[in-house]
């Protein structure tokens, strides 16, 4: 069994067990992998949090400004990188390597190797690095919560910092007779056996036990890629020799895009009774959503963190799952989801013509509804989601939809309190 992220990370001393428990009561509110809330809350160090994530998954980890190259780029479309959360590294031939969220999972890897007709060698990387990349390589918008502003900040000359973001490589047109790397320094990279023994691999009798410590130079920290051309030889050396994933000899074509079916829509009775039994956050927003969709015609829930309402869920009609994704408010500008948060109270009215109100609108599918009802959602004693609902385009909410509303609201705060009170 795979050890635990939050064991790794303190089996080596890198965060406090007060901080794992920060971050996953974090987790429980805002989502998002352990290591990202780690990061987001200051509480490790990225080069510490890649080092346990190879650990854990057996392969070499990178973080730092990583500089990719423009063919690796080229050979994987931008929705399969997308969709997989990888982003490619290094190219040669018929090799590709990639940094991976979660470099285990043997079906993306599968995918990525279709995609790309290469052999591809995954490398962990914190998650929060891999969408900065997936932003400076495809345009790929993640929403990155208060790591944004650490990951992507220009480096100051001559001073501490992240490095200066090397410009995106998707930019410049690749040149495919080239690589960067070729396949005898691929081959020295990857094909050699005995660089040092992966974590979790078993002993040489075959007898599984205890994951060794990971060397000091299976992390590598790429800060200065804006100076470097390619990765330089010791840095290529540093990682570890193991065996690629090749290309499946067949894979089942993909059936059309069909847009998931709706779930059925619940009773307000219905959706009190699941909320006591919730697990995890995104069975809150799917049972408040399903009753929503009882009497709207729209429904929206925003998260709100560091000075942002950001898209989580929606449903409804017109209202597609990348729309909600890509949707980010700034608070302090005028609207109505800003006006709920400030006040911690419940709107129900027109719409004004604001330009947070009008891009809301347009992520919602467009059409201006006669009103809208907004509720604050509370948890830590303050407002940690905002959930939207309207009748579409002209239609007016119901006010008897209102009260069960605001009933639901507490609901949503005591079943955030009780999965609080699990990791506390």
């Amino acid at each position: 069994m795979r050890t635990r992220l939050g064991e790794l990370l303190l089996r080596a001393g890198a965060c406090t067990p007060h901080a794992i428990r920060d971050a996953l009561e974090n987790q429980v509110i805002f989502g998002g992998r352990l290591g990202t809330n780690l990061l987001e809350l200051g509480a490790v160090e990225e080069g510490a949090l890649a080092r346990a994530l190879g650990q854990q998954h057996g392969v070499p980890a990178l973080f730092g400004d990583v500089r990719l190259e423009p063919e690796a780029v080229a050979v994987l479309r931008a929705e399969v990188a997308d969709r997989c959360d990888v982003v490619p590294f290094l190219l040669a031939g018929r090799r590709l390597a990639v940094l991976a969220v979660d470099p285990s999972d043997l079906r993306v890897l599968d995918e990525v190797a279709f995609a790309a007709g290469r052999e591809v060698h995954a490398l962990a990387a914190p998650e929060a690095r891999v969408w900065a990349l997936l932003r400076r390589a495809y345009g790929i918008e993640r929403q990155l919560r208060g790591i944004e502003v650490d990951f992507e900040r220009p480096r100051r000359a001559g001073g501490a910092g992240p490095a200066r973001a090397a410009p995106s490589p998707a930019a410049r047109p690749a040149a495919p007779a080239a690589d960067l790397m070729t396949e005898d320094d691929f081959e020295a990279v990857y094909g050699r056996t005995g660089a040092f023994a992966l974590p979790g691999a078993a002993p040489a009798d075959g007898r599984g036990g205890e994951p060794p410590e990971l060397p000091d130079d299976a992390i590598l920290e790429l800060d200065e890629a804006d100076e470097v051309a390619a990765p330089p030889p010791e840095v290529l050396a540093a990682l570890a020799a193991r065996a690629g994933h090749a290309p499946p000899v067949r894979l089942a074509p993909a059936a059309p895009a069909r847009p998931e079916p709706e779930p059925s829509p619940l009773d307000f009775r219905d959706a009190v009774r699941f909320l006591e039994g919730v697990e995890e956050r995104g069975a809150i927003a799917r049972t408040v959503l399903r009753h929503a969709r009882s009497r709207f015609r729209r429904a929206l829930l925003l998260t709100v963190q560091h000075g942002a309402a950001r898209g989580w869920a929606g449903m409804g009609e017109g209202v597609g799952a990348e729309a909600v994704r890509r949707l980010r408010l700034p608070l302090g500008a005028p609207g109505i989801v800003d006006t709920v948060v400030r006040t911690r109270a419940h709107f129900l009215g027109p719409i004004p013509k604001t330009e947070a109100n009008v891009l809301l609108l347009k992520r919602l599918g467009g059409g201006v509804p006669a009103n809208a009802l907004v509720l604050p959602i509370l948890a830590r004693g303050r407002v940690v989601n905002v959930f939207y609902a309207d009748a579409g385009r002209g239609g007016l909410v119901d006010a008897g939809a209102v009260g069960e509303l605001l009933i639901l609201a507490t609901r949503i705060s005591q079943s955030y309190e009780a999965l609080l009170a699990r990791v506390r």
